[in-house]
């Protein structure tokens, strides 16, 4: 899948998860409001998608079957995102529009105002119709709603407490004698709605923010961890080994040697969980070679067979990712390409040099960069970046994945240096040039001054002024060479001052990471140190931050 997700369709390929997804699925079942975190490229959205969410279209008992309605709300932009409570209308419309039930004038009456009707409202409206009875609404990666403005993110938590815990809001219940005995008994149906946030462990603490109306969301989690070796080596091995149907490869094999490596390298030899992101990545780099028919039938079996040699560098598996991603396009496409990729996509904070992804509409990017739309879909198939409807009628796109961010980060500020020292080089060639014609009239003028005495005093001033020139010429190509010279000295010191940002950031998780073992978050607090460690290990060659690793490790 590379750094796709998966989704329900892909639950065929999806292994390695079934405690996971039975865990989650009953925790969800018992709980009305459940919050599933883990470290970004664990996996959270597959789990969701291909393993937990089907499961309650297909429950033979009533009672534990729901309608599952998936709300992303996107990073906060501008003029060009709903607000949460918008969001999650606009999915509800989608799974159940409302022109398609029947009239509720009981309702009605008590919201006159259409604008007024809160997200309870609209649930229960769903729900009296006989539509919709038990609904799960999913907020997959929900540390993008603090993006959003303080008086969106209260009106949101307000209604969602509503939704969650009142039967009948209080507003309501002054008013119901006022109803038809028809219309009380619908309104009190009990709300049988639940609530599944997915968000990043780093991001935990972002929830604090809401127990003021909903005091329950720390209390029921579900941590989704790294896999284990036994569960990678399932996820590697049997869709490999599922048959041709419906796929574009064989079924293919792995040598024991193959997949010791795989297991061992992604594992720091055994030390710490395997991210599936990176599985997927390296399962989707192994499979682009069995397409091309690169990996031959070692045993005999007829099968190909993967074998050590055969796999790509596993140290730098996000930043290899990306560059092979870029350079699939056309040539003439990967510098517009990665220029959108970013500058478009990629916001960096001036401060603590973090990026982030962006969500932006396709016609600002278009007007922005001028690229044009066969560039955007080729950006989308090679899923560095994916496409969703936006509130304003359009499409906004963004980087595939947080895990796309850092290798996106560097290779940006590498561009720029690059593009710095490529400057410098033009204007010291640019001095120099001027230099040489400045040089050549000098002795022009030279040549003048001795044809004729009465030229002498023109001669003199044209000598003067050809020195100047030159000294003029010498003096610019001086300054583009220190430009040179400073940018490369910039270029050399790249890592040093990473190196420096990444420490304050790390610092800065740590302390974060104190207090909330101070305040009883014991597992946040280690989730935490988890991702302290695992960006150290993503800058393992630089001297200082390994130290810093090792002191961690310790």
């Amino acid at each position: 899948m590379g750094v796709k997700p998966f989704e329900a369709t892909n639950r065929s390929i999806f292994f390695g998860r079934d405690e996971d997804i039975e865990g989650l699925f009953n925790l969800i079942l018992s709980e009305k409001l459940v919050v599933l975190f883990g470290k970004s490229g664990y996996g959270k959205s597959s789990l969701l998608n291909a393993g937990v969410l089907p499961l309650f279209q297909e429950e033979e008992e009533a009672d534990r079957r729901a309608r599952v309605v998936e709300v992303r709300l996107g990073a906060f932009v501008q003029g060009q995102t709903r607000s949460p409570r918008d969001s999650v209308l606009a999915k509800l419309e989608e799974k159940l529009p409302e022109s398609g039930l029947p009239p509720d004038d009981g309702l009605d009456s008590l919201y006159p105002n259409a604008a007024d009707r809160p997200l309870w409202y609209h649930v229960k409206r769903r729900q009296t119709a006989g539509e919709g009875g038990r609904f799960v609404v999913v907020f997959d990666q929900f540390e993008e709603f603090f993006s959003y403005p303080r008086a969106e993110q209260e009106q949101f938590k307000r209604e969602l407490a509503e939704l969650l815990y009142s039967d009948i809001p209080q507003y309501l219940r002054k008013h119901l004698p006022q109803l038809p005995p028809e219309a009380k008994r619908r309104v009190a149906q009990p709300m049988n709605v639940k609530a599944v946030f997915a968000i990043r462990a780093d991001r935990m603490s972002l929830l604090d923010s809401m127990t003021d109306v909903l005091p329950a969301i720390l209390h029921k989690r579900y941590e989704l961890r790294s896999l284990t070796t036994a569960q990678a080596r399932e996820a590697i091995v049997k869709p490999a080994g599922l048959p041709q149907n419906g796929f574009v490869t064989t079924p293919f094999e792995f040598t024991d040697a193959a997949l010791q490596k795989i297991l061992t390298e992604l594992s720091a030899n055994h030390t710490k969980g395997i991210e599936a992101f990176q599985l997927q990545i390296l399962c989707q780099y192994i499979e682009g070679r069995i397409e091309n028919r690169e990996i031959p039938d070692r045993d005999r079996n007829g099968l190909p067979d993967v074998d050590a040699g055969d796999l790509p560098d596993m140290k730098n598996l996000y930043e290899t990712y990306y560059r092979r991603q870029l350079d699939r396009l056309d040539p003439a496409r990967q510098r517009p390409a990665q220029v959108v990729l970013e500058e478009g996509l990629l916001a960096e904070d001036p401060q603590s040099g973090e990026g982030r992804r962006m969500s932006v509409d396709s016609r600002f990017l278009k007007s922005q960069f001028g690229v044009d739309d066969e560039l955007l879909r080729a950006l989308e198939n090679t899923y560095l970046v994916r496409k969703e409807p936006n509130s304003v009628g359009g499409e906004s796109l963004e980087i595939s994945h947080d895990t796309l961010v850092a290798p996106v980060l560097k290779m940006k500020k590498e561009r720029r240096a690059k593009e710095e020292l490529e400057e410098a080089k033009r204007r010291e060639a640019e001095a120099e040039r001027l230099a040489a014609v400045e040089g050549s009239r000098r002795r022009r003028a030279n040549l003048l001054s001795g044809a004729a005495v009465f030229m002498s005093v023109i001669a003199a001033g044209l000598g003067i002024w050809a020195m100047n020139e030159r000294d003029a010429a010498e003096q610019s190509r001086n300054e583009a060479v220190l430009e040179k010279n400073k940018t490369q000295k910039a270029l050399d010191e790249f890592q040093k001052v990473e190196a420096e940002k990444v420490l304050a950031e790390v610092n800065d998780w740590l302390a974060r990471s104190k207090s909330l073992r101070s305040r009883g978050y014991s597992e946040h607090a280690d989730a935490m140190r988890d991702s302290v460690i695992g960006t150290l290990e993503s800058y393992s060659k630089n001297r200082v931050l390994r130290d810093k690793l090792n002191e961690l490790k310790k």
